[in-house]
C-alpha cells in the first residue's frame, strides 16, 4: 500500500540527486530510502529511477509521476494544516462589508496581515453602501461592517466608532461651480450633486444630499467617475482624490461654511451578542487600531 513516506522518499531523492542525500534529510540509513522506494515501485508496478549509473536518475515514468507526488505532499500539508487551525478553534470563513470609501490602503494593509496570520481562513470581503451594511449584517450575512456612522441605532447590532474620514466639495475644472465661492448651501443648489445611497435607496444621514437635483451612485469611486465627466460636483473622501487635485484633475471647491475638511465618523458594525473567533476577533481588533492609526 502507498505511503507518504514513500512518496515523500522519491520527491527528495529526486531533488537531492541521491538516495543517501534524502536519508540523511530524513535522519535514516540508506537502505531504509532504497527499500522503500523499491517498496513503492513494487506498488505502482512502475520503474521510479534507473539505477545503471552511480546516482539514481528519473525515469520517464518517474519524471511524469513526480509532479503528482508533489501534488500529493503539498494536500497533505494542507490536510494537517487545517486539522490544526480546527484545533486553534478558528473560523472557516468571514465575511466583511466595507463601504468602498473606506477601502484605504491602512484597510487593505489589515487585510494582507489577516492573510499571514490566518492562511486557512477564507474571507469575503463585500464593498456595499453603507446605508445597506446594517441590513446585511442583521441578516447573518455579514460578520463585521466597516461603514460611515448611521445616526438612526438598530437595536440587533453593536457599533464600535473608531475615526474619521475627511470629505471635500469637489468638481472638474470645467464645472461652472470651479469659478464660484460658495458662501451658503442656497449657493449649491442650481448644481446637479452626485451623491450615495444603497439598493433600498436610503442616504447616509451624516452624508445628505445638499441639492434638490441629484444623481445617485453605490460607490464612490463610480461618483468620482462622474464628477470627472463633469456631470455634476460631490463630497468625496480627501484620500480618493486629492491625488487628483494636486494633478489639477479635479478641483476642490471653494466652500465658506466648510472651514476645514468635513470629517465623517466610521464605525465598525456587528451582531449584537456575537461570538467572535479568534480570526474575527483579530480582524475587529486590527481594524479598530488600523483607523486610530490613519487618525
Amino acid at each position: 500500500m502507498l505511503s507518504l513516506e514513500q512518496i515523500n522518499m522519491l520527491v527528495l531523492s529526486a531533488e537531492l540527486g541521491s538516495f543517501s542525500a534524502c536519508a540523511r534529510r530524513l535522519g535514516k540509513v540508506q537502505s531504509a530510502v532504497s527499500h522503500g522506494i523499491s517498496n513503492l515501485e513494487l506498488d505502482l508496478g512502475v520503474e521510479l529511477f534507473d539505477r545503471t549509473s552511480r546516482s539514481p536518475t528519473l525515469t520517464p515514468e518517474g519524471e511524469r509521476l513526480l509532479r503528482s507526488a508533489k501534488a500529493l505532499l503539498a494536500q497533505s500539508h494542507e490536510f494537517e494544516k487545517i486539522a490544526e487551525s480546527i484545533l486553534r478553534h478558528e473560523e472557516s470563513h468571514l465575511t466583511v462589508a466595507v463601504d468602498d470609501a473606506l477601502f484605504a490602503p491602512h484597510v487593505s494593509a489589515v487585510l494582507a496581515q489577516f492573510a499571514r496570520e490566518f492562511p486557512l481562513v477564507q474571507l469575503d470581503v463585500m464593498s456595499i453602501a453603507s446605508t445597506d451594511i446594517i441590513d446585511a449584517v442583521v441578516n447573518g450575512d455579514m460578520d463585521i461592517g466597516v461603514m460611515f456612522s448611521e445616526v438612526e441605532v438598530n437595536k440587533k447590532v453593536d457599533f464600535c466608532y473608531v475615526g474619521g474620514v475627511d470629505f471635500v466639495a469637489v468638481c472638474h475644472p470645467l464645472f461652472p461651480l470651479a469659478t464660484q465661492k460658495v458662501l451658503s448651501e442656497s449657493d449649491l443648489a442650481p448644481f446637479r450633486q452626485v451623491a450615495v445611497r444603497g439598493k433600498q435607496k436610503r442616504e447616509s444621514q451624516v452624508l445628505i444630499s445638499m441639492t434638490p437635483n441629484a444623481w445617485w451612485c453605490t460607490s464612490y469611486h463610480a461618483v468620482l467617475e462622474l464628477v470627472q465627466q463633469q456631470i455634476g460636483w460631490a463630497y468625496l473622501p480627501v484620500a480618493l482624490v486629492d491625488p487628483l487635485i494636486k494633478q489639477g484633475d479635479i478641483h476642490k471647491i471653494d466652500v465658506a461654511f466648510d472651514y476645514k475638511p468635513w470629517s465623517v465618523p466610521v464605525d465598525l458594525v456587528f451582531m449584537k451578542g456575537a461570538r467572535r473567533g479568534i480570526a474575527s476577533q483579530w480582524l475587529f481588533d486590527a481594524l479598530k487600531n488600523a483607523f486610530s492609526a490613519e487618525r
